[in-house]
């Protein structure tokens, strides 16, 4: 018992650490991407470890955020988006179709592995279903941590020093709008409780992030409450996420992966370096500013996209709706296109034949 909530204590320890540096010094997004860095140096340079049982409680805090985004005014502005809607996982797919292109062509990766590898979706889903269609999951859980935590950590530098913003309305909205009353706290961790239920138990698409976020959307949106997570919570959310973004860096054999690292790493400076473009054309095409749209078609995982729209502050709503729309697209699909290309999916594997994977 000890030594888990030893496991739990240290690396939280250091991320915290490392966020209070990058928060020293006014670094964008200071607790995630500070807690981020320390841990993935302590997980590089350091022995294996694991963050057990956290994602449980973050997910659902973050969902919880994240629909509180949703008020009365917001929401009837919701079925205008579907344009964007459409846009964003257009791209999505379009990306996925050249990424594996470039995975089996150039990477010489297997069909399977190539095909999941390109889908910018969470990690563990698209790890898990790539595995079962018969491809490699150490090579998938690496490319796919690789590119979650590269635009964790390039979209907030690009939005801070390309457009001018600061990602300090995270601590600022929280504290504006912080529970008003004992009821407002009841509503707030029914909707977390709800929602970690509801993604258990009925095997909610995109995991307890979406299910939460719909019934605080809810709540919210019915003017039951305009309150949302207080501020030290949120700071503690985003040194878990970043901690455990980090923390994907233990096990990696640097030498035995390093091509695979490096062509990860140059397929996520493409998926990148493309969504800024498509985020220009977007901007234009449905009158929103770039780095709204950059947002919106970021590809990383939801979970981490969702505090760094919340921090920005940059049509949140917008942008956490449509990082959604993605989301349910790639884990709707993946599957069925898995099924018609692969044929049909195999077992899950064995967990010692996996790649370990802290997260």
């Amino acid at each position: 018992m000890l030594s888990k909530v030893w496991g739990i204590v240290w690396p939280l320890a250091v991320g915290t650490a490392g966020g209070a540096v990058f928060y020293v010094l006014h670094l964008p997004l200071p607790w995630t991407l500070g807690a981020l860095t320390a841990v993935a140096l302590v997980a590089v340079l350091g022995p294996p470890f694991k963050i057990p049982a956290l994602t449980n409680i973050a997910r659902p805090v973050v969902g919880v955020l994240a629909g509180s985004a949703f008020t009365p005014a917001v929401v009837g502005l919701v079925f205008g988006w579907w344009e964007a809607f459409v846009y964003v996982i257009a791209f999505s797919f379009v990306m996925t179709a050249l990424g594996y292109l470039y995975f089996r062509m150039l990477g010489g990766l297997d069909h399977a592995t190539s095909f999941f590898a390109s889908m910018p979706g969470g990690l563990g889903e698209l790890s898990l279903l790539g595995d079962q269609f018969g491809g490699n999951v150490r090579n998938l859980v690496l490319i796919h941590s690789i590119r979650v935590v590269s635009v964790v950590f390039t979209i907030p530098l690009a939005v801070q020093f390309i457009f001018g913003a600061h990602a300090t309305s995270a601590a600022a909205s929280a504290a504006v709008h912080a529970p008003a009353g004992l009821i407002d706290w009841v509503i707030l961790a029914a909707c977390g409780v709800g929602g970690y239920a509801l993604a258990r138990y009925l095997k909610f698409p995109g995991g307890p992030v979406v299910s939460s976020m719909l019934l605080s959307a809810i709540v919210h949106g019915l003017a039951l409450t305009d309150a949302t997570p207080p501020v030290f919570l949120v700071s503690a959310v985003q040194v878990v996420i970043g901690s455990i973004a980090g923390s994907r860096f233990v096990g990696i054999k640097w030498r035995e992966f390093g091509r695979l690292i490096l062509l990860a790493t140059i397929w996520t400076l493409i998926l990148l370096l493309s969504a800024l473009v498509a985020a220009v054309a977007g901007a234009w095409l449905f009158d929103r500013d770039v780095a709204s749209m950059l947002l919106a078609l970021a590809p990383g995982g939801i979970v981490e996209m969702t505090v760094v729209a919340y921090a920005f502050g940059f049509e949140t709503a917008f942008v956490i709706a449509c990082q959604v729309c993605r989301v349910f697209a790639v884990l709707t699909f993946a599957p069925l296109l898995g099924a018609a290309i692969f044929g049909r999916a195999k077992p899950p594997r064995k967990p010692e034949e996996k790649f370990e994977e802290p997260d």
